[in-house]
């Protein structure tokens, strides 16, 4: 018999922030700076090297408070003259370097960073940016990852970059593997963007550890022009394969991949399901397609919904 692991993660109301407004990345880019033992050492990345500083270049900095796995400091933006303030959270006594590929902040296995700008008589907004990290406890074996960044208010700088973004991954080498991405954001192309993008490991009964999973993947959109969906192959009920949308309307494309191996019929069992939904003002629309041999996707409309999901 297959044992079933069921993972529920929720997200509070408060990050569900409205879509009309747009991420902007914040003054001075998120981690640039390292830890030891808790002292927190501020800096600048120049082609993926970290270098010790006090200020980034084309900014000036106020002298910084600090304490055990604590600074804040007054930013000041040369060419706008824009003044934030920037305050980074480590749990006490973090010791943390670079990434020897990016130059950035390595907060692999750490329990905890924050890292935000607020801009001094700017407005309301703030950029912020998250990180947890949970180890197992007996019994359990599981680890939880999470991080979140969020942009919002002044932060606006376009509608082509995303308002949140939160990752939060479960791995529990005897259980399952999951991989949880929201993204709720604003694009040229459409408005709002909502993405879920979910995969699970889980335990096989029979063949290779790892080649079980499930992977869910939802994207809507708002759409700018009129158009027309890609045909699925199929849809069901059989009725036609396309759906049209007009300006305004919200598309959602919505797919689901998945492998089992074992069960009474042996061997791989494959199943996949992808529908497009259109909300006009009036009736929605939708057609779907389902297949017991594939996992899909299939004729991904990758203009309108960007780079197609993989099984």
């Amino acid at each position: 018999m297959r044992r079933t692991n069921t993972v529920l993660l929720t997200l509070g109301s408060a990050m569900l922030i409205s879509s009309s407004v747009a991420l902007a990345a914040p003054p001075i880019s998120y981690g640039q700076y390292t830890a030891s033992s808790g002292t927190i050492t501020t800096g600048e990345v120049v082609g993926g090297t970290f270098t010790a500083s006090a200020c980034p270049s084309g900014f000036s900095c106020g002298a910084a408070i600090t304490g055990d796995g604590f600074l804040q400091r007054q930013v000041t933006e040369t060419s706008s003259g824009s003044v934030y303030f920037q305050t980074i959270i480590l749990d006490k006594g973090t010791t943390a370097g670079s990434d020897p590929t990016t130059g950035f902040v390595d907060l692999t296995a750490k329990p905890f960073a924050d890292e935000s700008f607020v801009l001094q008589g700017g407005g309301s907004g703030i950029a912020d940016s998250s990180h947890v990290y949970a180890t197992p406890v007996a019994p359990d074996t599981s680890t939880f990852t999470g991080n979140t960044a969020i942009n919002v208010g002044w932060a606006k700088a376009s509608a082509s970059e995303n308002l949140i973004e939160v990752n939060q991954i479960i791995d529990d080498p005897s259980k399952a593997n999951l991989n949880f991405t929201l993204t709720d954001a604003s694009t040229d192309n459409t408005e709002p963007v909502v993405t879920i993008d979910e995969t699970v490991y889980m335990p096989a009964t029979s063949g290779p550890p790892g080649t079980d999973k499930q992977r869910f993947y939802l994207k809507q959109l708002k759409a700018t022009a009129d158009g027309t969906t890609v045909a699925l192959p199929v849809s069901n009920p059989p009725v036609a394969t396309t759906v049209n949308y007009l300006s305004g309307d919200i598309v959602q494309v919505m797919w689901l991949g998945q492998q089992v191996t074992g069960g009474t019929s042996g061997g791989a069992q494959l199943f996949g399901t992808q529908s497009y939904t259109v909300n006009p003002t009036t009736t929605a629309t939708s057609v779907s397609y389902s297949d017991q041999t594939a996992t899909g996707p299939w004729n991904w409309d990758a203009t309108f919904f960007g780079t197609a999901p993989t099984f």
